[in-house]
């Protein structure tokens, strides 16, 4: 079980009723329609609790226990020291607050400390222009760009932090 704390958020391994509690206040950053699947979710879930040990997934949460999103080590090589990192924060009334910066600060301690690793990796649309400067600020150098691979079409962008 993960457990990190920081000034404004927790992040911790969730329960199922959590997951379920985020991904029914999920709405896409780029507009797009979401339905809820209460039995894709679990299946997600189930897939978190297999993969705990190489692809960790905790949610991010407020001071007063809310659920606002998730953030995953995604691909860790312990062999190579490094991970990638995925971010996501539920809707757009938790961000521009500062949740995600500060999500992503203490991701890199973890990895660092717990975790063992000196490189992490994100990968983040060019329409997403938001995740992008959080990145940046979390000190994230863009390194490499894959023309029109993102999801929502744009520019699939890779950064890169040494930790």
């Amino acid at each position: 079980m993960i457990e990190i704390s920081g000034k404004n958020v927790t992040l911790r391994t969730m329960t199922q009723k959590e997951m379920r509690a985020l991904w029914r206040k999920f709405v896409p950053f780029d507009g797009k329609s979401f339905v809820y699947d209460e039995e894709a979710i679990d299946r997600r879930y189930e897939l978190s609790v297999e993969r705990e040990e190489w692809n960790p997934s905790v949610g991010i949460f407020t001071k007063t226990g809310e659920i606002i999103g998730e953030l995953t080590f995604i691909r860790i090589v312990y062999s190579e020291k490094r991970c990638e990192l995925s971010l996501f924060l539920a809707s757009e009334s938790y961000r521009n607050k500062g949740y995600g910066t500060e999500a992503i600060m203490l991701a890199k301690k973890y990895a660092k400390e717990k975790l063992g690793l000196k490189r992490i990796y994100a990968d983040v649309s060019s329409k997403n222009d938001r995740c992008r400067a959080v990145l940046k600020k979390c000190g994230f150098q863009h390194t490499k760009t894959f023309a029109g691979e993102a999801e929502d079409g744009g520019d699939r962008l890779v950064y890169f932090a040494l930790l």
